[in-house]
């Protein structure tokens, strides 16, 4: 094993615990729903009044362009200058696989907030689960890491 990929190994595996943190923070979201939902039963949200349907299909709205902009994110973030140097090349991936965490958990984000302003759990449980799916999908995977690692940079 050569020194470059045992940094990219070890680069992989600190993206992935923050990753991994990341993603039970938001587990921790349902487990906060569900506290709520239970000891204010029967509970129909903070705002004491009826939610305009507009402002959850704006919510709903920007959790979908959250896919969007993942991709256009990190295919910028991951673009390739001539010549970095391998630390800066791990670094990178690291951040990238950050920033996408932190993109993919903004669903499950403006799902907890339309719970708790209107009670619309079935709401936080399906942008949960769309935070999870963008979660699992960009996974930092070790393989991935490699390949990017090994195309040549783009020339000018």
């Amino acid at each position: 094993m050569t020194d470059e990929t045992g940094h990219l190994e070890t680069g992989r595996r600190v993206a992935a615990m923050i990753y991994g943190a990341m993603m039970g923070s938001v587990l921790l979201y349902a487990v906060a729903v569900e506290v709520v939902n239970l000891s204010q039963a029967p509970f129909s949200g903070f705002a004491g009044t009826a939610l305009d349907p507009m402002v959850r299909y704006a919510l709903w709205g920007v959790a979908l362009v959250q896919v969007m902009l993942i991709l256009v994110v990190r295919r910028t973030l991951l673009a390739k200058s001539p010549g970095p140097a391998p630390g800066a090349s791990i670094a990178k991936l690291i951040t990238v696989a950050i920033v996408t965490a932190g993109l993919a958990e903004i669903p499950a984000i403006l799902g907890l907030v339309l719970f708790m302003v209107s009670g619309l759990r079935a709401d936080f449980y399906a942008l949960l689960t769309l935070s999870l799916a963008l979660l699992a999908t960009w996974f930092p995977r070790l393989e991935s890491w490699r390949e990017w690692a090994a195309e040549p940079p783009a020339r000018g």
